[in-house]
């Protein structure tokens, strides 16, 4: 068989996967540092792949605003990353057809990434999967929500349950699997009703909520844009020390329903005038070719939200 020559430019031999990874974590953070802590790098070791980059190709592809912390591609970055998007899909593909020759999609596990924001998903989920397709195996990883999107772009990852919207902004396709509304859980609490409501006196309240993510934003944005400063005596990621202060009647806590324990959820008051629920998906990488095994796990993660959605 005859075998192609590849012609490169002598510069663009140094361009490695890891520079044009680095350079995809800052278009994705604006930030060097967001982009090593994205990648579990130290930010001098993105700053010198970077620079080892712009030395191989010979242009800057990097610009920093003077005075600002955020930086972004120039044109040149830009036309860089697209070309690098189509090398990192070309090399998946290549991998994904070595595993398939050397043992079959059945012989893969099929690898999923969740926050912990979502993390109740899980033990139904590979509960349903153990009883209804065995011999499909699961891998699942705790990332946050950053970490998540960018494993699954480097196809660390095969699938992510996720609360990012739209998909299509974290080039991203996906299945909607779950809607999940913010609740109020404030036992024998007398203006509780009220302030499910009532975002000033919502702010008045001693509140609980998560720190961070999808579970954290939509309450801080709501309390930014009225430029309330809510009283917070609690904040954590932790879902089990939410439950716990709104149970010892230490403060109100505001979750997404998923995260409420059971004993709990006669308490729930309904947000929905205050805020929009997450709407849950599981997703893959923008036009990836999903094998079987990979179909069983998001028709699986499917039922499994229904299950957990409020009744309409």
């Amino acid at each position: 068989m005859a075998v192609a020559e590849l012609s490169v430019d002598r510069g663009w031999v140094g361009v490695e996967l890891r520079h044009l990874t680095a350079l995809a974590a800052i278009a994705r953070t604006n930030s060097f540092v967001r982009a090593a802590r994205s990648l579990g790098y130290t930010q001098s070791a993105i700053s010198a792949q970077i620079a080892a980059l712009e030395r191989a190709v010979g242009v800057q592809l990097i610009s920093r605003a003077r005075g600002s912390r955020f930086v972004h591609l120039t044109p040149e970055g830009e036309i860089l990353l697209a070309h690098a998007a189509v090398v990192t899909s070309e090399l998946e593909r290549a991998r994904a057809r070595l595993s398939e020759r050397i043992g079959g999609e059945s012989a893969a596990a099929v690898r999923l990434a969740a926050p912990r924001s979502l993390a109740p998903l899980l033990p139904p989920l590979l509960a349903l999967l153990r009883q209804e397709a065995p011999a499909v195996t699961v891998l699942v990883r705790e990332l946050d929500e950053e970490r998540s999107l960018t494993a699954l772009e480097h196809r660390e990852t095969h699938l992510c349950l996720t609360a990012v919207s739209p998909l299509a902004a974290a080039r991203l396709d996906g299945r909607r699997v779950a809607i999940d509304p913010f609740v109020l859980i404030a036992p024998d609490l007398p203006d509780a009703s009220t302030a499910s409501t009532d975002l000033d006196l919502l702010a008045w309240l001693p509140l609980a909520a998560p720190a961070s993510g999808d579970a954290a934003k939509p309450l801080d944005d709501l309390f930014a844009r009225a430029r309330l400063h809510p009283s917070f005596v609690l904040r954590t990621d932790d879902a089990a020390a939410l439950n716990a202060v709104a149970r010892e009647r230490v403060a109100a806590a505001v979750l997404p329903r998923l995260l409420v324990e059971p004993d709990l959820l006669p308490y729930a008051l309904p947000l929905d005038r205050l805020l929009e629920p997450r709407e849950i998906s599981v997703a893959w990488p923008a036009g990836e070719t999903l094998g079987a095994t990979t179909r069983v796990v998001i028709s699986a993660a499917t039922r499994v939200g229904e299950t957990r959605s409020p009744r309409r």
